[in-house]
């Protein structure tokens, strides 16, 4: 022991001469240097301290500080484990001591932290050991990731002066945003079984089946460690109301006291409530109504569901394939009291564990972490995840250049990232965007990312979309440095001239491909002397001079361009491009009407071309997606090679996904790769709507990852999909090359696509917190609306009623029906909002799911958003084939059919739209809202809440109640055909399409209705109106008959 311990302070010697950076490290523990393991041992067996000597490592003499710097002497302490984890984890019960590096005003600040596990075991705290305070803690389910080595920017930038086996990077909080702590390690030895200890940690807080059990305790914790003000271990009865304040709880002071004082069961409310007392006080505020009466309507009124009766109910409402031998586990596996365990019953509290875990989410569990769809096929069927300008964390002008902005995208699956290559000092190419305030990194620290992250979620192919604007020598060090790092990774095999489609994810799995300009194949054999040749740099330049140009536009609104002070966005504009202004602020050019991608002059570049000369080595290293322009659909078609992609603009390719070219594009597609890109001027790294480019058949639509925004939403969605492995099958029905499919005109649907019929129903929400996670302020109003996504006939909104003041179980009960044509290509997306009169509704959160991938039954979907934690939204979804209506009878008799509510007149101002009366009970602000804003009624069970179906820019009415005995009768008689309006007879949903649908947020209902859709609407309102009157003139005169052939009762009493 004395020998080893002896090495370390050589080590810290060694390197305190050999680096300056290092100087800071302490020394060698002299308690360590000079005794020996069995005086350690003895010092322990005895309880007394080895020593009083300070020691500069853990700042204290005490043998459990000391003992956790060496793992041989700790193991006697804490006991010989029987797995090298579970022996590293030890660590964290004693404490370990290493060094916090951070960035300051005047250098590198460096400060000792003692990392320990938290008495209950869940959140990892640091505390300095000289104070003995606690300076930071967090949950171990909210630890994302551990790592040894130079891996992020801090340590990149220090590579150089620190050894990389001593640098540990913990990464903890928000997927989106992770905070990461920088730690310094004092030996090599310590470094590594510090990360093996923490990820064993790790694993144990997330496997098992009370994951979500444990979440939701974690949480709770930190709600009470917050509002337990004076920090005395319990919580007051005035802390509790203020907590309840903070999780939205709309709750009486009596209701509060009572639930308080059942809680407090030690001495009736006067010490206040302990931890466990307080989780007991939670699970009875949130006892869920909706699931006690689905348990007991399932159970037959006895509240506990056995096997068989658990079969059933996942078999027919659940539409799951499950034996009773199964539910039995399900059983064993969810339910948490002991006594129904063994008697094999499932209870109240086993029923909510059982509907709130992941496996039973609405996200089908098996399509999102599995691969299940075929990899063989040609890689231009795919859609493939992308991602635009990905070095950058913010905007396109100021923000920074990161490492970790390579590695979130990689971890959530994307597959094609980008980098933006230019010269850098020494010799040394560096990515940053180029012209620009952003900073810089160095391209051989993105490719070691890229090798280490990039086939950890996915094993799938990569594809580097590289920007070249470096020099000849810089090119070949690219070329080196990928050759280096990624070895046989690389993917360098010409591609086979004979073939007619690309190879498949399959066969290029576990390879990396390049995307750049090549040379011709006469160009790289010939002259091998000179290692070099031309090339048209059309394309970067093309994308360069639109971001040039509104970077200087915002330098100079800025202040930041000297030449140009005082000028902004070019004002100028053609008859056929108008400029709108984003949400973000940018200026996006709309499509231009009068383009057309076969002309001679549609794809010139309005700069100058320039040639570029490309390095052969950089050039042999591009395969299968060789960057090459576009010169049009007919020019691809007669000479272009399946290996040949080339890059669209916005503007372009949306021009390009017109009606009038969208079929041209399908093919082109069909055989090869097309990579979509942002408008240059999205300078705040804004994102646009994808999904008229995947419903084209692109491929590649590259989008900004590091903006939170509804694209982003639809993005992610469709690529959790397939296990996450960033690769989509495309229908056939968009990579046929004669197909007859177009995605604007409903009747090609039907020859390709199987279409659904869908009936949701909005239950209720958990948990919502306030906007942005705020703590203080009012109480939200919620709601809920529901986007259908995809086909342009398919695209269409619903809303629910929003609730006054409740955040914590909000209940709608709204039901909503629609039918689906394209179902392979339809997103559904929740958005819950808060209702505010004097602003936009602010968002809560959301969650997107593929309508394929969606789950049948009583399922929950946890919502994503910033401050969102544990809030999710129940639902019941039945998905069927749709089966259009049988032809409508015509003539006098037709008139007498049973018809459907129509979508009544717009309402004047002022007036009460048809369907809203005044036995609703709602206040006069809330009857101002829905005359003024909602055109389509929807009651639901109680009469007190709403649905409503928004088109963008279109609306009408309707109002029908049904209820919830009737679900089954309902979902027979709905009636949605394919015309403008869907009337509903008995379900009180009135549809209308929606060509356009904004994917922005929905804060207000939309004010002006479609002319078409109005004149629609009319026409069938004088309609029926004519065949009611005629159908009450009818029974006017039989009930007058009748009464004269029938006698009077004279015996009858009068009510």
């Amino acid at each position: 022991m004395s020998e080893l311990c002896g090495l370390v302070s050589v080590l810290h010697t060694t390197r305190r001469s050999q680096s300056p950076a290092s100087s800071f490290l302490a020394s060698a523990c002299p308690v360590h240097t000079e005794c020996d393991h069995g005086h350690v041992a003895g010092a322990r067996r005895a309880g007394q301290d080895p020593g009083p000597r300070h020691c500069d490592i853990c700042r204290t003499s005490n043998l459990r500080s000391h003992v956790t710097h060496w793992p041989p002497c700790l193991f006697e302490t804490a006991g010989q484990c029987a797995l090298p984890g579970e022996r590293c984890a030890a660590i964290f019960r004693l404490g370990t001591v290493l060094t916090l590096l951070r960035d300051g005003t005047l250098g590198l600040k460096k400060n000792d932290r003692k990392f320990v596990l938290s008495k209950d075991g869940r959140d990892l705290q640091w505390w300095s050991p000289q104070k003995q305070i606690m300076k930071g803690h967090t949950p171990l389910t909210n630890v994302l990731e551990v790592r040894l080595g130079h891996t992020t920017d801090f340590f990149n930038k220090l590579q150089d002066d620190l050894e990389a086996s001593m640098c540990v990077s913990v990464v903890y909080g928000r997927p989106h945003q992770p905070d990461i702590l920088s730690l310094l390690a004092f030996t090599d030895r310590q470094a590594e079984q510090f990360c093996t200890g923490l990820r064993t940690l790790m694993n144990t807080a997330e496997t098992g089946a009370a994951k979500s059990e444990e979440l939701q305790d974690s949480w709770l914790k930190q709600m009470f460690v917050a509002a337990d003000k004076n920090n005395g271990g319990t919580l007051s009865f005035d802390e509790t109301l203020g907590l309840l304040h903070r999780i939205n709880a709309n709750l009486s002071t009596k209701q509060a006291k009572k639930l308080f004082m059942e809680a407090d069961v030690n001495d009736g409310g006067e010490s206040g409530l302990d931890f466990e007392e307080f989780k007991q006080f939670y699970r009875k505020l949130s006892m869920r109504d909706e699931l006690y009466h689905l348990l007991q309507k399932e159970s037959g009124g006895n509240c506990v569901l056995k096997p068989d009766t658990l079969q059933k109910f996942l078999v027919t409402e659940q539409h799951m394939d499950v034996t009773e031998e199964f539910c039995a586990g399900l059983i064993e596996e969810y339910e948490p009291n002991e006594t129904c365990k063994e008697q094999k019953l499932l209870s109240y509290e086993g029923f909510e564990r059982l509907l709130t875990c992941p496996k039973f989410s609405a996200f089908n569990y098996d399509h999102r972490n599995k691969v299940y769809q075929d990899m063989t096929r040609p890689l231009s069927h795919y859609y493939i995840a992308s991602s635009h300008n990905t070095y950058l964390t913010g905007d396109q002008l100021r923000s920074n250049s990161s490492v970790e902005a390579y590695i979130r995208p990689l971890k959530l699956g994307c597959r094609c990232v980008e980098l933006d290559c230019w010269d850098g000092p020494e010799g040394n190419p560096i990515i940053y965007h180029g012209h620009t305030l952003t900073s810089k990194i160095r391209f051989a620290d993105v490719i070691r990312a890229i090798n280490l992250y990039g086939f950890q979620t996915s094993e799938y192919p990569v594809i580097l979309s590289i920007e070249n604007h470096c020099s000849l020598e810089q090119q070949a060090t690219m070329a080196s440095i990928m050759q280096e790092i990624f070895g046989d990774r690389l993917e360098v095999e010409k591609p086979d001239q004979d073939k007619e489609h690309l190879p498949s994810p399959e066969e290029l799995k576990g390879k990396v491909l390049v995307k750049n300009k090549k040379l011709s194949a006469a160009a790289e054999e010939e002259n091998e002397e000179n290692e070099e040749g031309w090339v048209s740099d059309e394309d970067e330049g093309e994308e360069m001079s639109g971001e040039i140009k509104a970077n200087k536009r915002q330098k100079s609104s800025a202040g930041l361009d000297n030449k140009n002070a005082g000028g902004g966005f070019d004002s100028r504009s053609s008859s056929t491009t108008r400029r709108t202004p984003s949400p973000e602020g940018d200026v996006i050019e709309d499509i231009d009407s009068t383009f057309d991608p076969d002309s001679a002059d549609a794809w010139k570049s309005k700069e100058k071309t320039h040639k570029l000369l490309l390095a052969k080595e950089l050039s042999r290293l591009v395969t299968y997606v060789q960057a090459v322009s576009f010169k049009g659909f007919e020019e691809s078609l007669a000479s272009g090679k399946y290996f040949h992609m080339s890059s669209f603009g916005e503007k372009k390719a949306m021009s390009c996904a017109q009606r009038r070219f969208v079929k041209k594009f399908l093919r082109y597609n069909s055989r090869q790769l097309s990579r979509i890109y942002p408008a240059g001027s999205r300078i705040s790294s804004s994102n646009y709507n994808p999904i008229p480019l995947w419903n084209a058949g692109c491929q590649i639509v590259a989008l900004n990852y590091q903006t939170d925004c509804p694209e982003m939403d639809l993005n992610l969605a469709k690529f959790y999909d397939n296990g996450c492995s960033g690769y989509i099958l495309k229908h056939d029905a968009l990579v046929n090359p004669a197909g007859t499919f177009d995605p604007y005109e409903s009747t090609s649907f039907g020859s390709h696509f199987r279409p659904k019929e869908v009936f949701l129903k909005i239950i209720s929400a958990q948990q919502l917190p306030k906007p942005k996670g705020d703590e203080k302020g009012e109480v939200i109003d919620p709601y809920v609306a529901v986007q259908v996504l995809g086909a342009e006939h398919d695209t269409r909104t619903f809303l629910t009623k929003y609730i006054d003041d409740n955040g914590f179980n909000p209940r709608w009960d709204a039901k909503f029906s629609f039918v689906v044509h394209a179902p392979d290509l339809c997103l559904v997306r929740f958005v819950v909002r808060d209702k505010d009169v004097l602003s936009a509704d602010d968002l809560i959160g959301q969650v997107t799911i593929p309508l394929n991938s969606m789950c049948q039954g009583y399922r929950h979907m946890e919502l994503l958003g910033e401050g969102v934690q544990h809030a999710s939204i129940f639902v019941h979804i039945k998905i069927v084939d749709y089966v259009p209506p049988a032809p409508k009878r015509k003539g006098f008799f037709g008139r007498f059919r049973r018809q459907g509510k129509v979508a009544p007149r717009r309402p004047d101002e002022g007036q009460v739209p048809q369907g809203v009366n005044d036995n609703l009970g709602r206040s006069d602000k809330d009857q101002e809202y829905l005359t003024n804003a909602v055109d389509i009624i929807v009651e639901s069970e109680d009469n007190a809440d709403v649905g409503v179906d928004i088109p963008d820019g279109a609306a009408a009415g309707g109002a029908a109640a049904d209820d919830d005995d009737d679900d089954d009768a309902c979902e027979e008689e709905m009636d949605v055909d394919d015309t403008a309006v869907d009337n509903d007879d008995d379900c009180g949903v009135t549809e209308v399409h929606s060509a356009n649908l904004n994917l922005e947020d929905v804060t207000t209902v939309p004010d002006a209705i479609d002319a078409h859709h109005e004149q629609d609407i009319v026409e069938r309102q004088v309609e029926q109106e004519l065949d009611e009157a005629r159908e009450q003139e009818i029974d006017a005169k039989e009930a007058a008959e009748k009464a004269l052939a029938e006698p009077a009762d004279e015996d009858s009493d009068d009510d």
